[in-house]
């Protein structure tokens, strides 16, 4: 018998290792996912994303019944009770293979290492790669190192690409022998099996649907509808320019390949370029999974650059709760915090704004918004999330210039003109016209806070104080 043990990739559908697991009809397979809720909150995992995996898990057993395979939830709480877990379960059903998909962050690695080493050789582990484009010890410079830069990651992984296209699995074909789950419970009774999945209230005002037909179905409208106007429309936040796929593919119940595949497809319809620019952002997610990959250190609550050793971040809770609330004074900053708190996402491109803002501006920790972010994203993706923060603070692989720091007055005037954005989720500033918003270093706004700090002086400590800690990093 096979066991497929399902992860950050809840779907049927271009998943390599439950295609593997269940490609010989005569064995059969069943599958199980081990519920480690003490580890999200050692992760920092929020309520929202704990929430949308949870209706993932229950989308995927649905899934996993037309397929005749029967999945158990196990309650093993935490990484270090997992490799003793999955023992006992392939001892009492006489499991012979063990299917997963890698998962590339330093605790995951350690867990799954921890597993093959435990089961084998009595049980055969297979390991596949079912998140990411192509695997990070795939896509290395000529010295066989990972790459700090993304343009040169790019380039290297669309060279890959043209000499061997990606190919999704197809949905693995119905199991003709099923194992009755209630036999199945009878051999396993001394395990934490959990019938039901708890209840867990969201910050958020509703769940995002992320079953795996509603995802193909939204990226199948997406490259037929938007894509083409992707580059031009992705970073307004009013309009709904993007895919909106990104909390579907934290979980999994949607794969980056899938995604890039069906989107190269549409060039026949669509220009070719128009589609590269939304392709490049699933290269984005690829690299910095590699990020994680080859230095993992990242994974550890630590900056790329050793240079973040030398900052003196500020930890002031004033200023971070302001922040984290949208009550900063600054417009475009306030109404994208307010989106996040309310809607569980925020604008990619309001993303880079207050996060540009917290760490130049405030001259906050990043890490404290990170975490933040981590608490209400729905679509929480530890690398994206962590290299985006790094990258805004100037203490990432490919970072952003120290000396480049978002003017979020700026911002606002180019992406969000006529403060449509803005007074949709500040009610205060709904009746006011558009340019006395955009004016509000110069111009205070009744009813509406001060800005917290003075953008062009905060900027300008910002570089300040970046100069003197590259100063002491370089001669350390």
């Amino acid at each position: 018998m096979n066991l497929m043990w399902f992860r950050n990739d809840l779907r049927v559908d271009d998943n390599p290792a439950l295609f593997q697991a269940t490609a010989d009809p005569e064995t059969p397979t069943i599958a199980v996912y081990l519920y480690c809720n003490e580890q999200w909150e050692m992760h920092g995992v929020g309520k929202n994303q704990q929430a949308l995996i949870n209706q993932a898990i229950k989308n995927l057993r649905y899934s996993l019944n037309q397929l005749n395979i029967s999945l158990l939830i196990l309650d093993s709480q935490c990484f270090k009770s997992v490799p003793a877990t999955l023992k006992k379960l392939t001892r009492l059903l006489g499991i012979e293979k063990v299917f997963f998909n890698m998962q590339y962050p330093v605790n995951e690695r350690a867990r799954d290492k921890a597993v093959v080493e435990l089961l084998q050789p009595d049980v055969e582990c297979l390991r596949f790669a079912g998140d990411s484009l192509l695997e990070p010890w795939k896509v290395v410079n000529g010295q066989g190192e990972g790459y700090k830069v993304f343009s040169a990651f790019a380039r290297n992984l669309y060279q890959q690409l043209e000499q061997s296209p990606l190919l999704v699995c197809d949905t693995p074909k119905v199991q003709s022998e099923g194992y009755s789950i209630n036999n199945i419970l009878e051999r396993i009774q001394s395990l934490s099996v959990m019938s039901d999945l708890p209840e867990i209230s969201i910050t958020a005002d509703k769940l995002p649907e992320i079953s795996e037909k509603a995802a193909q179905k939204q990226l199948q409208q997406f490259c037929h509808e938007r894509i083409q106007d992707y580059d031009k429309q992705r970073d307004f936040p009013e309009i709904s320019g993007t895919s909106g796929l990104s909390s579907a593919l934290a979980v999994g119940s949607i794969s980056a390949k899938y995604c890039f595949v069906h989107a190269k497809n549409s060039t026949d319809f669509v220009s070719p370029d128009a589609v590269k620019k939304w392709l490049n952002e699933l290269v984005w997610r690829d690299f910095y999974r590699a990020v994680m990959w080859h230095f993992p250190h990242v994974c550890k609550n630590q900056a790329f650059l050793a240079v973040d050793n030398q900052i003196q971040w500020s930890q002031n809770q004033l200023l971070l709760k302001q922040w984290e609330s949208g009550e900063t004074g600054i417009p475009i900053v306030d109404a994208a915090m307010k989106q996040l708190v309310t809607t569980g996402w925020m604008h990619n491109r309001l993303r880079m704004v207050v996060a540009s803002y917290l760490s130049k501006n405030l001259w906050l920790d990043w890490r404290l918004g990170e975490s933040f972010f981590a608490q209400h994203l729905f679509d929480y993706d530890f690398a994206s999330n962590n290299g985006g923060w790094q990258w805004s603070a100037s203490v990432g692989t490919d970072a952003v210039p120290y000396f480049r720091v978002f003017n979020p007055q700026s911002q606002q005037k180019r992406f969000d003109p006529e403060a449509r954005f803005i007074k949709k989720w500040i009610p205060q500033l709904s009746r006011k016209e558009g340019k006395l918003i955009h004016q509000f270093e110069t111009k205070p706004l009744d009813g509406y806070p001060q800005p917290q700090v003075d953008l062009k002086a905060s900027r300008q400590l910002a570089i300040e104080a970046f100069k003197q800690a590259k100063a002491i990093d370089s001669a350390s």
